[in-house]
């Protein structure tokens, strides 16, 4: 099945939603239609020159990227600067750009899920509360049959937006009306009740907020090592599972860590929190001398594993992710991932 740039926009969107990004981000279409037609597409961390003169040799057609490459606005485009190099081929090749940025930082399954993961963390929770909207119950009478294929729906559809379905009734006839009732973020309640009268036909809901329950979104993941270890080890540890050349970092390694809070990219204001939170050891990127110094006062083990190498983990995570969807869908798309990145910084 051919798809354009639009359908994996979509997917993006559903993983990643804009409403979780920054107010001062701008993730989304960066440059490019649309409606181009995509057989390939490219993962990478950020969109550089590099990356995108081997997407016009291999014949991608859109590269989705972490940082957004149009990140400050531009007043003019000079194609004899490096921006508007960049620009004149992706428009010359039909190649679209798109980035999902600080919205895929907080979404479930990205970036700091990703870091999590490559450091094998478990009973995870989130660090930094980005989002809270009222969650609503849902209650209407469907049939059994009909109820359950939108149970199967929501969970795959919403993930996290809508759930805990129940159907009570007499299942033994699937013709039989049963009544389903099931949970639903605030920002999803229109969709949802699209797919209810989709699949449910004209049924009539009960909808009311649920006045001790809401739905978080968070950035940053606070979890347990596979097991405690000494300081010196745990940072260690951090720097071969992330490749990192030279891990920089503060405070005592004489403490046994237990738990890890981490937040990919730059999240150094975040410290205190991860304390708070009962990190014994904190992880994040672009440190600067008196925040690793403050962290050190109050107890906390500090890492800086630079911006490059707590992201970069997020591009075969995605990567992979698309391809299983692509499977599913019976899109004809190959993705690729951009592997030759490297760190901005150098070291001597």
């Amino acid at each position: 099945m051919n798809i354009k740039a639009q359908d994996l926009m979509d997917l993006m969107e559903e993983w990643a939603p804009a409403a979780l990004a920054e107010s001062w981000d701008h993730p989304g279409l960066q440059v490019g239609n649309p409606e181009e037609s995509v057989k390939k597409v490219m993962v990478s961390l950020d969109l550089t020159e590099q990356n995108v003169d081997r997407a016009c040799k291999e014949g991608v057609s859109m590269i989705i990227s972490h940082h957004p490459f149009l990140f400050k606005s531009l007043h003019r485009i000079d194609l004899s600067t490096y921006k508007g190099r960049v620009i004149e081929k992706l428009i010359c090749h039909h190649i679209l750009s798109f980035a999902a940025h600080t919205n895929l930082d907080t979404a479930r399954e990205g970036v700091n899920d990703a870091l999590a993961d490559a450091l094998e963390l478990t009973d995870r929770r989130g660090l930094v509360t980005e989002k809270r909207e009222p969650l609503l119950k849902v209650a209407a009478y469907a049939e059994f049959v009909k109820a359950r294929e939108l149970k199967t729906l929501l969970e795959k559809k919403y993930k996290g937006r809508a759930g805990h379905f129940y159907l009570l009734g007499d299942a033994d006839d699937s013709s039989r009306m049963g009544k389903m009732e099931f949970n639903a973020a605030s920002s999803a309640l229109q969709e949802v009740m699209e797919d209810v009268r989709r699949i449910c036909g004209d049924v009539h809901c009960d909808i009311y907020e649920l006045k001790n329950g809401a739905s978080f979104e968070y950035m940053g993941r606070l979890g347990k090592l596979p097991r405690p270890m000494k300081g010196k080890e745990a940072l260690l540890y951090i720097k071969e599972k992330l490749g990192i050349p030279d891990l920089w970092y503060a405070g005592n390694t004489d403490i046994i860590v237990h738990k890890v809070a981490v937040l990919g990219g730059a999240g150094s204001e975040f410290a205190s929190l991860a304390k708070a939170k009962g990190a014994d050891l904190y992880l994040t990127g672009d440190l600067k001398y008196h925040e690793a110094q403050d962290a050190a006062a109050m107890g906390l083990l500090i890492a800086d594993g630079g911006h490059f190498y707590t992201e970069r983990v997020i591009v075969p995570k995605l990567a992979e992710r698309i391809r299983k969807e692509a499977e599913k869908r019976h899109w004809d798309l190959e993705v690729l991932e951009d592997t030759g990145a490297k760190d901005i910084f150098s070291h001597l």
